[in-house]
């Protein structure tokens, strides 16, 4: 009786055990293999990369075309920027004539605020506008896991140019360069205003240069917080680079799960059978 009781259903309806098998099996190998396209935080990683900040404290820090001054208005964006990275690991360099360590690598923004109080306009020993006498103590702070250089200033030399293409070869230190200053354009606009400043204007080329030279980029200061913002993301994504190796594959087969158990409720159909 067996033959007459069994109805032969045809496997070659679109919607038919054959067909679902077709496209349910490719999908649960791949799913099963664990393709993966993006990356995981690292297990090994801290919160953010490490930052190191030069500020320039030469005589012309102290023109007032920023109000009160430009190393006032550093100070400011400094702590807009500590705020921003939490507990992030940050070092205070400073240099004139020659470059000085004001506090190594800490987590703790209060004491990067009480250093940066204490920064004054001509309180180095030496006259002079030489930022590379700071890459030394930047790469020995940087030397561990790399990280980034802000150098904030309104200024450079030929001769800073030069020293600074070395930094471009050391693996893992990004460069920012932060401008703080008005252009001699935009001096000449404020004269015309009536608002006459004995400030030096900012050598946004020898600044530009010298980012392109080691390596780094360019940030113009702003009022308001865009130029902040800039350089959060230009530490982060570097920071994201740097830590790719490191950083384990995410297994993305896990969203395959859901299509394939949509389909594998057809099974549960009267009658739905798979003939090998």
């Amino acid at each position: 009786l067996l033959p007459k009781m069994v109805l032969s259903g045809s496997q070659r309806k679109l919607v038919s055990p054959l067909w679902v098998s077709v496209i349910v099996l490719p999908m649960l190998v791949i799913a099963l293999a664990g393709p993966s396209w993006t990356r995981g935080e690292s297990p090994f990683a801290v919160d953010a990369a490490s930052l190191v900040i030069a500020v320039d404290l030469s005589e012309s820090m102290g023109g007032r075309d920023l109000q009160p001054d430009r190393l006032q208005w550093s100070r400011s964006k400094i702590l807009e920027l500590s705020r921003a990275r939490g507990d992030a690991k940050t070092a205070l360099l400073v240099y004139a004539g020659s470059g000085h360590t004001v506090l190594p690598l800490t987590n703790d923004a209060s004491v990067l605020l009480h250093y940066l109080d204490s920064l004054q306009v001509g309180m180095l020993p030496k006259r002079g506008k030489v930022p590379e006498s700071i890459l030394p103590m930047a790469r020995e702070l940087l030397s561990d896991g790399g990280g980034t250089l802000l150098l904030i200033g309104d200024g450079a030399a030929e001769n800073s140019i030069e020293a600074y293409k070395e930094l471009s070869d050391a693996s893992g230190i990004q460069l920012i360069v932060w401008g703080m200053g008005k252009t001699q354009e935009e001096l000449d606009k404020d004269a015309a205003r009536g608002l006459k400043s004995t400030a030096l204007p900012l050598n946004e080329a020898g600044l530009m240069a010298l980012a392109d030279a080691g390596n780094g980029v360019y940030q113009r200061v702003s009022a308001g917080e865009e130029d902040v913002v800039q350089i959060l993301q230009k530490i982060d994504r570097h920071y994201e680079l740097s830590e790719d190796s490191s950083r384990p594959w995410v297994d993305s087969g896990y969203y395959l799960v859901w299509p394939i158990v949509i389909l594998f409720l057809l099974w549960f159909r009267k009658g739905w059978a798979l003939r090998w």
